[in-house]
C-alpha cells in the first residue's frame, strides 16, 4: 500500500478525472488524499468520496481566469499543501501549475498528470496580449523542463501525448472515458445541455443562433448547468434569446449526472479554436459521460475531439462559426443514441499499471 497525495488547483467539488484515478488507487488498496484549492472560500473544508477523502485548503479569495492575482493564490496554495504533507510515497500532480511541489516534498515517487496544455490559458482572456503571450511561454517551458525530472507522465489525450513526444517527454494517455451506465430513456421532445465549466461566451451564442435557424415546433430545449467565470455573461446573453427556452441551472454535483443527462436528448461541446488546447488534442469529458448514457454529442469538427467523435460514432462534428450546420446536426441527432463501446476499464488497467511501476 503506498500512501498518495493528489493535488489539484480547483476545488475538485467534484473534478471528475482526479476522483476517478483516486477511486481507482483506493480500490487497489492505497490510500489517497485529495488537496484541492478552495479558491472561492465556499465548499466544505473536507469530505469524503468513495473512501478518498479530500482536504480543501483555504489561502485567500483566488478568482479564476488566468490573472496574476491568481497565480499568487496559486503559489499561496502550494506553500499550504507543502507545508501539510508529510510521509508520502506519491505526489500525483494535477496538471503543470502542481510540478512545482515536486521539489517541496520528501514524496519518494512523482506522477505528473496533465489534464490540459495548461500554459495555453492565460492567454484567453487577451489573446492578442504580448504581456500574456510571453508569460504562456515561460510557463510552457517551465512545464517541459519540469516534466522531464518526474518520475511518470500520463496526459487526458493521446494528442498532448504526442505533443509531449515532440519535445522527448515519454507519457501514457489516459483518457476521461467512464464506466458504461444504464441506457436512459430519450426526453419526447428535444433537448441539448451544456453540463460544465462555463468560460466562453462564444459557444453557446453559436448555439443560441444556431437554434433560432430551426422551426419552432421542433426547436429543443436549452439546459445550461455549470459555473465558470462567465456564467453572468452567459445569464445576461440568454436574456436577448427570448424566442429560445434556455433553462440555466447552477453547479451540479457528479451523483446528479444520470438524471441530468436524462432530461437532455444531446450534449453540445464546441469551443473557440482559438482556445490553443481546442487544436492540440483537448478532448472534452462530457462527449464521453454523454456517450456513456447513451447520448449523441456535437464537438468542434476541425479538431481532435471530432475525429474521435465521428470516428467511434460518438456523434457529429461541426465547423466552428457554421450555424447552419450546427442547425442541421441538432435536428438529426434528436432520436438517435450513441455507445461508449471503450470505457473506463482499459484506462483503469493503464493508470493502475504506471502506478505500480513507480519505484517506491
Amino acid at each position: 500500500m503506498a500512501r498518495i497525495a493528489s493535488v489539484v488547483s480547483n476545488g475538485c467539488n467534484p473534478d471528475p478525472r482526479v476522483v476517478r484515478e483516486a477511486r481507482w488507487l483506493v480500490g487497489a488498496g492505497h490510500e489517497v488524499t485529495i488537496h484541492a484549492f478552495d479558491r472561492l472560500e465556499n465548499l466544505e473544508p473536507e469530505s469524503e468520496i468513495d473512501g478518498v477523502r479530500i482536504i480543501r485548503h483555504r489561502v485567500g479569495m483566488t478568482r479564476y481566469g488566468g490573472t496574476f492575482s491568481t497565480m499568487r493564490g496559486i503559489q499561496k496554495f502550494r506553500k499550504s499543501v507543502a507545508n501539510s504533507l508529510e510521509n508520502i510515497d506519491i505526489l500525483h500532480c494535477h496538471d503543470a501549475d502542481m510540478l512545482p511541489l515536486a521539489t517541496k516534498t520528501n514524496a519518494k515517487a512523482i506522477l505528473f498528470d496533465m489534464h490540459d496544455l495548461h500554459h495555453t490559458w492565460v492567454r484567453m482572456a487577451n489573446p492578442k496580449s504580448i504581456l500574456r503571450k510571453i508569460v504562456s511561454i515561460r510557463m510552457k517551458n517551465a512545464m517541459l523542463s519540469r516534466a522531464k525530472s518526474v518520475d511518470a507522465v500520463i496526459t487526458s489525450s493521446r494528442y498532448f501525448s504526442d505533443w509531449l513526444s515532440e519535445h522527448e517527454i515519454p507519457s501514457i494517455p489516459i483518457e476521461n472515458r467512464i464506466e458504461n451506465q444504464e441506457p436512459l430513456a430519450i426526453p419526447k421532445s428535444p433537448a441539448i445541455g451544456y453540463f460544465g465549466k462555463i468560460r466562453e461566451p462564444s459557444s453557446f451564442q453559436l448555439l443560441f443562433d444556431s437554434l433560432m435557424i430551426i422551426e419552432q415546433k421542433s426547436r429543443p430545449k436549452v439546459i445550461i448547468s455549470g459555473d465558470g467565470v462567465a456564467t453572468e455573461k452567459i445569464n445576461q446573453l440568454a436574456k436577448k434569446y427570448t424566442e429560445l427556452d434556455i433553462e440555466i441551472r447552477s453547479n451540479f454535483t457528479h451523483s446528479q449526472l444520470s438524471s441530468m443527462m436524462g432530461d437532455i436528448s444531446i450534449m453540445f461541446a464546441m469551443y473557440p479554436p482559438d482556445r490553443g488546447n481546442i487544436s492540440e488534442g483537448a478532448i472534452p469529458s462530457k462527449m464521453f459521460e454523454a456517450a456513456a448514457y447513451g447520448r449523441p454529442s456535437i464537438v468542434n469538427r476541425d479538431a481532435p475531439m471530432g475525429d474521435i467523435c465521428e470516428s467511434e460514432s460518438l456523434g457529429i462534428g461541426v465547423d466552428w462559426g457554421d450555424t447552419e450546420g450546427l442547425a442541421a446536426a441538432i435536428i438529426r441527432l434528436h432520436g438517435r443514441s450513441a455507445d461508449l463501446v471503450h470505457d473506463e476499464l482499459v484506462e483503469k488497467e493503464k493508470f493502475l499499471e504506471i502506478v505500480n511501476a513507480l519505484k517506491i
